[in-house]
């Protein structure tokens, strides 16, 4: 039976390309509106049901299910970050309210199992991190003094407690995977991680500036995971035996500074990196020390391996920037 995807961008793109290439369903791609031209190059598009709809509406995404017999569903839909900073009733509406719609969807029809894509970024609230810097899935946050550090961020924990109840209360088999900084060739919206490698892989690509902000230099290091990583994890995350955690880490499991990504993707391509740093910080509440995100969780109950570390993700983005892969 196949699986419906929720989201068309690049993690939900990358999770139906991994169910194809292992051969496990033809899954159903639901979104508001498809880019073909930029699904073609990672999918073949005869093994691939296009469904549009928006993850609110409850009625259509019940309908799709039972139209198409879906027997798990991969959750992504939602707007990013940044987006989510310029429009946060938007942002709930969709980040939130879609996840409800899912979850109730999901219970009403039977469903073996959802998989919410949820985000390290919950964890940035934190005003210390553990000794080792290593953060399990399992973090306290203080109830007023710590927090998620955006609206973005506190709507994706408020959805994994959701989940947890539904788990609890109506016996709905739901695991969360928190993503790191999402990044890979894209030609649709972006997070903002993966627009900061793209400024980077197209400097080297192209030859022109590129533009950081005083903010991204002198932040910490940061957890990233390749597009393919990301799809990968979420399709484990669908098809583990009897996951115990309930919510994995999702990620390369170490950090690296800008300048350190501009060192490797220099050393990876042979190319330089010009960087015009400019006055401008992060996101406010971004700025905070983030920790290595602990995957052992990952590896151990979903088989997840990481198949991309930096230098592998560099490489084959920088291949596919350079056939013209990504307009």
């Amino acid at each position: 039976m196949p699986t419906l995807i929720t989201g068309a961008g690049l993690v939900g793109t990358m999770a139906a390309a991994r169910l194809i290439a292992e051969g496990l369903d033809h899954p159903v791609l639901y979104d508001v509106a498809f880019a073909p031209e930029t699904l073609k190059k990672w999918l073949n598009l005869e093994k691939v049901m296009l469904a549009p709809g928006d993850v609110t509406d409850l009625p259509d995404l019940m309908r799709q299910i039972q139209h198409h017999r879906v027997d798990r569903i991969i959750h992504t839909a939602a707007l990013h970050t940044s987006e989510v900073q310029k429009r946060p009733f938007a942002g709930a509406r969709i980040n939130f309210m879609g996840t409800m719609a899912v979850l109730e969807a999901a219970r009403l029809t039977g469903i073996k199992r959802v998989v919410f894509c949820s985000s390290s970024t919950i964890a940035l609230g934190l005003r210390e991190l553990p000794p080792d810097g290593m953060l399990s899935e399992d973090i306290s946050l203080k109830a007023v003094s710590e927090y998620p550090p955006s609206v973005y961020a506190s709507l994706k924990l408020a959805a994994e407690w959701v989940g947890h109840h539904y788990r609890t209360e109506y016996g709905l088999d739901v695991v969360a995977t928190r993503l790191a900084g999402v990044f890979g060739p894209w030609s649709g919206s972006l997070s903002s991680p993966s627009k900061l490698i793209k400024r980077i892989m197209e400097s080297a690509r192209f030859g022109h500036p590129c533009q950081l902000t005083r903010g991204e230099m002198c932040r910490g290091g940061t957890d990233y995971v390749y597009g393919c990583d990301a799809g990968q994890g979420v399709v484990r995350a669908a098809f583990a035996t009897n996951p115990q955690a309930r919510v994995y880490n999702i990620a390369m499991g170490r950090h690296y500074s800008v300048q350190e990504v501009i060192h490797i993707v220099e050393r990876v391509t042979g190319r330089a990196v010009q960087t015009e740093v400019v006055e401008g910080g992060t996101l406010s509440g971004y700025e905070n020390k983030a920790g290595v995100l602990d995957i052992s969780r990952a590896r151990a109950e979903l088989g997840y391996e990481v198949e991309f570390p930096m230098e592998e993700a560099i490489n084959d983005y920088f291949a596919r920037l350079t056939t013209g892969f990504v307009s």
